[in-house]
Formats: C-alpha cells, sequence, structure tokens
C-alpha cells in the first residue's frame, strides 16, 4: 500500500528541476504554464536564482508548487500511474498539502498556483513587527515540548507550529518568548535548537491576520470532487470533503502541521512505501525517523522513478 508525500517551504534550491525540464515535455509544460499564469517568469528564478529572490515566501511557496507538480506530471505520464489505484493516501507539508490537494484533483492547476502565490505573499507579510522567528528544537519529544509552554513565564506568543518527528520540533512566535523557550528547552535536555530562517513566525496566532485573508480567498475556489484521500496537517486524518478542507486550509496557517501524527495514521492504515515528490529529501529523513514500518523513497532525480513499483 502506497502514499505519495509533498514537500514545503525550505527545500527550495537554485536549479530545482532543471534537468526535468530539459528532458520531458511534461515538465516543461508545467514550468511553461505557471509563468504565464503568473505573467512573471518563476521557471527563471527557479532554475538561475539568484537564491535571495528564490527563498522569499512569495517566489519560495509558487516555486516549490511547480516543481513538485512538474515531477508529478512526468511521473503519473512516464510510469502510466493512476493516483486512484496507486495512492491509499495523499498528504503535504504545510505549503505542500496544496500540491496534494491538485495530485487528488480536487484543484487544477491555474487554481492552486494562485492561491499558493496569494499565501506566499500574505505570508510573507504577515509579521509586520518583525519581532517573530521559529526555531528547531532537537531532542525533545512533543510532550516535553508542551509541559515547558505550559509552564513558561515569558510573555508573548510561543507555540508549536511542527510536530515534525520524534525528537524534533519547531516552535513558532514573539523572538523575546522563542528565546526564553530555546533556553528553557536546553536545561530541560535539548540537545540543539536552530533558529530558523524564515521571513515570519509561521503556524502560531501571530499569522491569524493572513489566515483570514487567505480564507476569503480560498472560499471563492470551488473544489472538484478528491480522488484520494489527503490527510490533514490540522487533524492528521484524511479528508475528502472540499468544504471541510477549506477550513483546513484557512485554519493550516496558524495551527501546528501534526506531520509525526500524519505518517503513524498511514502507517496504522498499513502503508508501507511512501514516496516523496518533489525538491529535496526532508520528509523521507522525517518519516524514516517516524517509523522504521515505512520504506520511503525521494523522487528527486529521473533515475529514482525505477522505484516507483
Amino acid at each position: 500500500m502506497n502514499s505519495i508525500v509533498f514537500p514545503g517551504q525550505g527545500s527550495q534550491y537554485v536549479g530545482m528541476c532543471k534537468n526535468w525540464y530539459e528532458n520531458f515535455d511534461e515538465a516543461k509544460r508545467v514550468f511553461n504554464e505557471a509563468d504565464k499564469i503568473l505573467n512573471e517568469p518563476l521557471s527563471n528564478i527557479i532554475f538561475q536564482g539568484p537564491e535571495e529572490d528564490l527563498t522569499k515566501t512569495n517566489n519560495a511557496q509558487p516555486a516549490i508548487l511547480v516543481s513538485s507538480i512538474a515531477l508529478l506530471e512526468v511521473i503519473k505520464s512516464q510510469k502510466k500511474i493512476d493516483l486512484n489505484n496507486f495512492c491509499k493516501f495523499l498528504a503535504g507539508h504545510s505549503l505542500g498539502e496544496y500540491t496534494a490537494l491538485y495530485a487528488s484533483e480536487a484543484l487544477d492547476f491555474q487554481s492552486v498556483l494562485k492561491l499558493v502565490k496569494h499565501r506566499g505573499i500574505l505570508m510573507s507579510k504577515s509579521d509586520k513587527t518583525g519581532r517573530g522567528k521559529m526555531a528547531a528544537i532537537i531532542g525533545l519529544k512533543i510532550s516535553e515540548v508542551e509541559k515547558i509552554l505550559k509552564d513558561i513565564k515569558e510573555e508573548g506568543v510561543c507555540e508549536i507550529a511542527n510536530d515534525n518527528s520524534e525528537g524534533q520540533v519547531v516552535i513558532s512566535g514573539h523572538k523575546e518568548a522563542v528565546d526564553s523557550f530555546k533556553s528553557i528547552a536546553k536545561k530541560c535536555g535539548a540537545k540543539l535548537t536552530i533558529d530558523l530562517k524564515v521571513s515570519a513566525p509561521f503556524h502560531c496566532k501571530l499569522m491569524s491576520d493572513a489566515a483570514t485573508k487567505m480564507n476569503t480567498e480560498i472560499n471563492k475556489i470551488s473544489f472538484n470532487q478528491f480522488k484520494v484521500p489527503i490527510v490533514s496537517n490540522v487533524k492528521a486524518i484524511p479528508c475528502i470533503n472540499g468544504l471541510e478542507f477549506k477550513s483546513l486550509l484557512s485554519q493550516q496557517i496558524t495551527m501546528t502541521v501534526k506531520w509525526r501524527e500524519t505518517i503513524l495514521f498511514m502507517e496504522n492504515k498499513g502503508v508501507k512505501r511512501i514516496f516523496e515528490v518533489g525538491p529535496g529529501n526532508v520528509l523521507s529523513g522525517l518519516i524514516k525517523r517516524i517509523t522504521k514500518n515505512i520504506e520511503c523513497f525521494s523522487i528527486q532525480n529521473p533515475e529514482d522513478m525505477d522505484n516507483l513499483k
């Protein structure tokens, strides 16, 4: 039993998917269509950079979406894969959830690309004070992180943004509160705390303005019938209802990405192989730390398609 997962922001790099663009018409068509829809040379930024431009949230999010979809279209065509028969579930990490919606055919390419471009712009501008930050906490379990958050006396927002894997939790909020948490976490046994290079404190209540505005945009879009259930970030259970998923997408901007729970749910439902489709192999690494009972394959290069059986 298989699942396919899609990466989120942070997996981008200059030159990603260029070899796919140069060797497969399906990929070239996706990149060229994206440039036309957005009326901007997104593919040039993806293939040539500079890195400073690609890492900007308003560019990184559509860039990762388009690259992941380009790979997916090549895979479907070259390997003659019908996702409805191949996959038990789909999932995506934060931004990757939008790629999953495209893969499930709940959203068409133009709709999902415009939504993600809008999402990237909103999220890049969401921290008007410039006082927000995110940090990865390595070596503490989610229950330990939750206990520290409950006991912390520092004023300001500090919340769990990502429950990525056993021993890797990301927190998000006001700089002072996050720094205070980091200090306490080290005293409580955290092996490492790493500040993340992001433009805003994602997945916490400081993003509420972006979530409200995104909700307005999402509700303008009509969702088609889901071909494959998507395990949502917010609930870590499958959803195939368009109306419910609209609400989940809005909530996702301010709530915890329950990635560890998502993978454990898939394992519990009998999934034996997970394929990460898109740039980077971050999710494959996380999945291997979450469970030893699922084979994980990162599809980054054309030869990786041989693993799709």
